[in-house]
């Protein structure tokens, strides 16, 4: 059956990132604080209320830049609602810092790292404009231009290279799960594939013989009820038959080699009235290649059953020689029945994709009709494969 998803952990990484990222970015809030002097209470209220608003618009945009599916415009309008706020503790910051210390340079760095962060060419350009803010600043309140700068861009760059860490590790992670993710699909769908590569294979078989031996009962009913009292019972007993093996195929459980599959097919032939001959050397045949002819002998035999008007069929696949070839004839190919015509594939798939899957494994399916009214399915094994001489 196919498995389940592995089981995510109930802790998202993205929030962890954000909360690391948060933390981090918090001394854009101490640094600020310290390296200022309000000359009141008042005046340092709302300076403490400007940061709590740059506190907020800096979350924001972490938040985006750790959010995929946030659109590039959002996180622009959140960067611009960030440098609007600390465009806004420009003045404070400038006029109230201490003597040599640079707070607006640290609001600056700050809101230029996380910029960086969600929209890198949105970065630079915040970058440069800041930049020019700082060196302005010091120019108009009697600071150093060169200090005001370099704290803007040094600890801008650094606070970026910081939180590029851990949003490279959070992509990687991302990565992981999404491969981890088309993995657990692979399977499902390789899973699904076989289950109803099985089915087709348990069902097309035993149905076409249900249907027959159906036929034949209804048309016995009226002249012979014994007899098709007799077959309907083979119906019921085919069909229990059948739904015991469906089930098994959708546990995997199902015995699909050539040898086991060469003796259903005579049973089935046999019961729907065809003469079989069957001339089979198993003997240094490795498993896969067993499974794969088993699956040719049951797909040619549910088209036989389906689609032709055969009474002989010819089984044959010999021991030795340095390519071993399954043969399967039939003497329908002259005839039809539901108007289609001999040998065609029971669902539209079912020898393509035989076909499809004998070439997977190095050998070549080929069928067709042949001389003499008879149809051929012939499948000649790749040489050199494990087990042959």
């Amino acid at each position: 059956m196919s498995p389940d998803r592995p089981r995510r952990s109930p802790i998202s990484p993205r929030l962890v990132v954000l909360g690391t990222l948060l933390l981090s970015y918090a001394w854009a809030l101490v640094v600020p604080l310290r390296l200022t002097r309000p000359p009141s209470a008042l005046t340092t209220a709302v300076y403490g209320l400007g940061l709590a608003l740059f506190a907020g618009a800096l979350a924001l945009v972490l938040r985006a830049a750790v959010s995929p599916g946030q659109p590039r415009h959002v996180r622009i309008r959140l960067i611009g609602l960030l440098v609007v706020v600390a465009l806004a503790l420009w003045p404070p910051s400038f006029a109230w810092a201490e003597a040599g210390s640079e707070p607006w340079g640290w609001v600056a760095g700050f809101v230029i790292g996380a910029s960086a962060l969600a929209v890198p060419r949105a970065g630079v350009v915040v970058a440069v404009g800041l930049g020019a803010t700082a060196v302005v600043g010091a120019v108009v309140f009697a600071g150093d231009a060169a200090a005001s700068l370099g704290t803007a861009i040094g600890s801008g760059l650094v606070v970026w290279l910081t939180g590029l860490v851990l949003v490279w590790l959070l992509d990687l992670l991302w990565a992981a799960e999404a491969g981890r993710d088309a993995v657990a699909d692979l399977v499902i769908a390789e899973e699904r594939l076989r289950v109803s590569r099985e089915l087709h294979d348990v069902l097309g078989s035993r149905l076409g013989i249900i249907a027959l031996k159906a036929e034949l009962a209804s048309a016995l009913a009226a002249t012979d009820p014994a007899r098709s009292a007799a077959e309907s019972d083979e119906i019921r007993l085919l069909a229990a038959a059948t739904l015991a093996e469906a089930r098994r195929a959708v546990h995997g459980e199902t015995v699909a080699d050539l040898p086991t599959q060469i003796a259903a097919a005579e049973l089935v032939l046999r019961s729907a009235g065809i003469g079989t001959s069957v001339d089979v050397d198993t003997a240094q045949l490795p498993a896969a290649d067993s499974r794969l002819l088993a699956a040719v002998v049951r797909e040619a035999v549910t088209n036989i059953l389906r689609h032709s008007d055969a009474r002989t069929v010819a089984i044959a696949f010999p021991g030795t020689g340095p390519r071993r070839t399954l043969v399967i004839v039939n003497d329908g190919a002259g005839g039809t029945r539901s108007g289609i015509a001999a040998g065609a594939p029971s669902s539209g798939t079912g020898l393509a994709s035989l076909a499809a899957r004998c070439a997977a494994a190095g050998a070549r399916l080929a069928s067709g009709p042949a001389d003499d009214g008879r149809f051929e399915v012939r499948v000649e094994l790749a040489p050199g494969r494990p087990g042959l001489p």
